[in-house]
């Protein structure tokens, strides 16, 4: 059986994994498009809108995306942007795009509005090596693309389960979901963490009343999953989480290995760990210093 604190503690002290994604509440759904660069939503004086399918933004969100220099040349009407040597080229009004000597055909071309240059967003975000995802349920466009992003394939690669999932915690994180109703926790700084043994490319984030599923995939982290529950025991799928679902959005995954649990307690700089076997029995371990999304490892885990 589960020990008694254990789910009072979960709902208590952790806090909202909304906190990890800027996905808004639902009550703050809009028509207005939002655009989020690895995380941190674009300031614009010029509201992007969808033309053909495609989002159009101004100059300076596309500027925004690490990885390279985009420039505009008001002469020449010209956006260039440069990315490892190479140079890509859009002209206002053309719908076609240079890229190095080749041409190729644009869905929307560049165009000018109140002033701004507005250019296609997944055109631009691409020829960087971004990742761009669109969530309509929202109405927000994801761009994955971190500063950091070779160190975090490498740190990611790691045969050090910490060192690897440190990086989990640090790729840009996107969402097709819905945004939940979530409670906010009462108590600040704390966080949750679960991985299923061995693994670092899986791993769930609770806070408050809810808790997110994410994989990663690439240079990102995706949000497959997400839930709201209240202390109401019953089976949610989930053996580390016996209550009852109250709402969600996406695929429940399938777990069956025991789990790995961080209890990340901020306003100590410690985390409670152990495991959560599949009959739902707790092991705790101990607890050891530790900062936020920083991991240490276990030496009773086994690795895969």
């Amino acid at each position: 059986m589960l020990k008694r604190g254990f789910i009072g503690c979960l709902i208590a002290s952790l806090l909202v994994v909304g906190s990890a994604l800027p996905t808004g509440t639902a009550s703050a759904a809009s028509s207005a498009i939002k655009i989020s660069i690895n995380g941190i939503y674009a300031n614009m004086d010029v509201a992007p809108y969808i033309t053909k399918g495609t989002t159009m933004v101004p100059l300076q969100v596309a500027q925004q995306i690490p990885g390279s220099s985009v420039q505009w040349n008001n002469a020449s009407k010209t956006v260039t942007l440069t990315r490892n040597g190479e140079t890509i080229t859009l002209v206002a009004g053309q719908k076609t795009a240079k890229v190095g000597n080749k041409e190729v055909k644009l869905e929307a071309a560049s165009t000018l509005k109140q002033g701004r240059v507005m250019v296609p967003l997944r055109f631009i975000a691409e020829s960087t090596g971004a990742y761009v995802l669109w969530n309509p349920k929202q109405r927000i466009v994801f761009v994955a693309k971190s500063s950091e992003e070779e160190e975090l394939k490498e740190q990611f690669a790691s045969s050090s389960l910490a060192e690897a999932r440190s990086a989990a915690l640090k790729f840009p994180m996107v969402s097709s979901l819905k945004a939940l109703d979530i409670t906010p926790s009462e108590v600040g700084g704390n966080q949750g963490y679960y991985f299923p043994e061995g693994k670092a490319d899986q791993f769930f984030l609770t806070g408050g009343n809810s808790i997110s599923y994410y994989e990663v995939v690439g240079n990102h982290s995706e949000k497959k999953w997400t839930a709201t529950f209240d202390s109401v025991k019953a089976s949610s799928g989930l053996f580390f989480l016996p209550l009852k679902i109250t709402n969600q959005d996406g695929e429940l995954p399938k777990i069956t290995s025991r789990v790995v649990f961080f209890e990340f307690m901020g306003h100590v700089g410690e985390a409670k760990y152990g495991f959560v076997e599949p009959n739902g029995e707790v092991k705790t371990l101990g607890t050891k210093e530790m900062n936020l999304n920083q991991f240490f490892d276990i030496p009773e885990e086994k690795t895969s």
